[in-house]
């Protein structure tokens, strides 16, 4: 992180050591001034983002995004990132296209409708389940199927795979599967039908066309699969991005997923007017992605993995921590601020968080042993 140090501070370190004082020295010791030994950064990080994400403007769902695109915000997004959802509620990718493609609104727009995923459901209009025939009778939307470039025999060329047998009667594709026994069953074929992919990247379900302030087009779209997208070449790998965390993790690695962390938090906040230090969420990115993989700060993630008895107790669900604890015989180190408070003990933090260790017979260590060395 790129410091800025106050112009007074550049004037003092100048009129002390000179013009050509080296200012990199001054960088390194304002950096270490920026926190107090001892300080407890992760109770201030904490309180910084928790306070301003509770009792503040965040309680909207959804907000309207980039060409009618609904995107996750407020309180609900943090919740998602600091959990490490797996699944989140509103996944989305900002495709940037190489700068040829990017110029061209042409190009740009064939590359937008060749990622879009169409299924089998999108070229259907409606079914009918027979369990006496053992059949799902689906009804083809001819006109969208031309409009999306395919034939009925690409449909049934896609469940040839399957242990099913097609029979085509003008616009109804039926699929008979003889070892139905139920409604249930022809269900989940049905549905594991709909969800075939004739073409596109899967999971991606809208990709829209913007352009930027330099002319530049690039797409949004509505679902991810970054895997997928980054093997296109007329897609830049440089900048395209994901917002599933997890994904990226994946992906690009701790790194990227910890950057996107960061901004995903910090944009969070200043879309409804909140400015936290970033130093706090970096504090909380570097936590949750230390140990190589995105952990959730929850029960199931940092606070349910504290070597502290007391601590994971005082977070939640506290009877089951105890329980557990006298079952397999657990201590308690004693290193947190949460498990010294519910002790009555001194906290780990500041003046607290330093050991003073005194020699008893050691020269100088009392006025009687001062006295007796001045006079010998």
């Amino acid at each position: 992180m790129n410091m800025e140090i106050p112009e007074k501070y550049i004037v003092a370190f100048k009129a002390k050591y000179g013009e050509n004082a080296d200012m990199s020295e001054l960088e390194k010791i304002y950096t270490r001034s920026l926190v107090t030994p001892g300080e407890a950064v992760g109770v201030i990080a904490a309180q910084s983002i928790g306070e301003a994400s509770t009792q503040l403007t965040l309680k909207t769902k959804h907000a309207a995004g980039l060409s009618v695109i609904n995107t996750t915000t407020g309180l609900p997004r943090l919740v998602e990132i600091f959990d490490a959802k797996k699944d989140i509620s509103t996944p989305f990718m900002d495709i940037y296209l190489r700068q040829e493609y990017a110029k061209s609104r042409q190009k740009a727009s064939e590359v937008a409708n060749r990622i879009i995923e169409i299924k089998i459901g999108d070229v259907t209009s409606s079914y009918t389940v027979s369990l006496r025939k053992k059949s799902i009778e689906f009804v083809i939307d001819k006109e969208l199927l031309k409009e999306y470039g395919f034939t009925v025999k690409d449909l049934t060329a896609k469940l040839s795979h399957m242990k099913v047998s097609t029979v085509v009667e003008g616009e109804v594709l039926s699929v008979v599967d003889k070892s139905a026994d139920s409604v249930k069953k022809l269900i989940r074929l049905r549905n594991k039908i709909v969800d075939i992919n004739l073409s596109g990247v899967p999971g991606v379900s809208r990709a829209i066309l913007n352009q930027d302030k330099q002319g530049n087009y690039w797409i949004k779209t509505i679902g991810t699969n970054l895997t997928e997208i980054l093997k296109i070449d007329e897609v830049d790998p440089v900048n395209t991005i994901s917002n599933d965390i997890i994904e990226v993790s994946r992906v690009l690695g701790i790194e990227a997923a910890r950057n996107l962390i960061i901004e995903e938090v910090n944009g969070t906040l200043e879309n409804v007017g909140l400015i936290v230090d970033l130093r706090h969420i970096f504090l909380i990115a570097d936590a949750m992605c230390l140990d190589g993989s995105v952990r959730g700060i929850g029960r199931y993630g940092l606070s349910g993995e504290a070597d502290s008895v007391l601590a994971r107790a005082s977070f939640e669900v506290p009877l089951k921590h105890l329980i557990e604890a006298g079952l397999y015989h657990e201590s308690d180190p004693f290193k947190y601020v949460a498990n010294n408070i519910m002790s009555n003990q001194v906290i780990p933090v500041g003046t607290g968080g330093v050991e003073l260790v005194v020699k008893q017979n050691g020269k100088g260590n009392s006025e009687e042993d001062s006295g007796e060395n001045k006079e010998q």
